[in-house]
This record gives C-alpha cells, sequence and structure tokens, in this order.
C-alpha cells in the first residue's frame, strides 16, 4: 500500500512504467496513462526533485564485465573501526546495508574469480570478522517496486 498521500494514480502509473522501461519517451508514458507529454514532463520533474525518482541507470549484467561470482559478505565489526570509506571506496562492493543482529553490516560483492573474492575478504577482515556466501542462482533481482 501507497503510503505518500502526494503521489497520484497518475504519478503511480508513470512511476510502474518507469521502472520498466526508464527510456519511454514522455509522449509514449502520456499515451499509456493518458495525459500530455508536458503534464507527464511535469509530474516527472516534480517526482525528481522531491526525491522520489532517485536516478536512472543502465541494467548491466556483470557476467559480461568478468564478474564470474556474486557474494553476500556479512561483516561483524569491531568498535572502533570505521569500514564506510573503504566499502564506499572498493568499485567491487555494489551494495552494503548496516543490519540488526550481530553483524555490522551486509553486502553484495561481485568478483573474477575465488582469488579476487579472497583478496576483498582480507581487506574486509581488517575491519571485523566475516562470513561469505557465494550465490549460486539469483531468482529475484531488480524487481520493480509496487506502487499501485
Amino acid at each position: 500500500m501507497l503510503m505518500n498521500p502526494k503521489i497520484d494514480l497518475f504519478d503511480q502509473k508513470i512511476l510502474q512504467i518507469l521502472q520498466t522501461d526508464a527510456r519511454m519517451s514522455h509522449a509514449e508514458i502520456g499515451r499509456q496513462v493518458h495525459l500530455s507529454q508536458p503534464a507527464v514532463s511535469e509530474r516527472i520533474k516534480r517526482l525528481e526533485s522531491s526525491n522520489v525518482i532517485r536516478g536512472y541507470r543502465a541494467d548491466i549484467n556483470p557476467k559480461a564485465l568478468g564478474y564470474q561470482i556474486t557474494a553476500m559478505i556479512r561483516l561483524s565489526t569491531q568498535q572502533g573501526r570505521p569500514y564506510a570509506q573503504f566499502v564506499a571506496d572498493c568499485p567491487e562492493i555494489i551494495d552494503c546495508y548496516t543490519v540488526t543482529g550481530e553483524d555490522g553490516a551486509v553486502m553484495r560483492v561481485l568478483a573474477t574469480d575465488v582469488e579476487h573474492l579472497q583478496r576483498i575478504i582480507n581487506e574486509l577482515n581488517a575491519f571485523g570478522s566475516t562470513s561469505t556466501a557465494i550465490v549460486l542462482t539469483t531468482h529475484v533481482l531488480g524487481k520493480t517496486i509496487s506502487i499501485v
């Protein structure tokens, strides 16, 4: 259920379309939601400025770039060992979340091979203990957010 009262049914439909095809023209979106192209453009601009739409990006296949391994790494941090800057600077760490429980962070990491993954783990061990799981199959990736 949508919890933002400032987003009406037209905005919801526009957001749903953009999640599946962010390159669709504003004119085509307008045809689908029964609004003019300028009205769609104005709504998208408002959604961008209010940070509902955070950006647009390409969906890139990591394997096509040589990243054969996806791993989930849990990091149990030690007191006074800030890891955030390392995570921000490490291009192989593509997602990182501070979490509740015994682990301080959970991150999704791409690596070209096991040796590459081991180097990343070794660097993370400077901040605490790690636990790693290599992803065998991805069942859901980049699922759209339910708007309506």
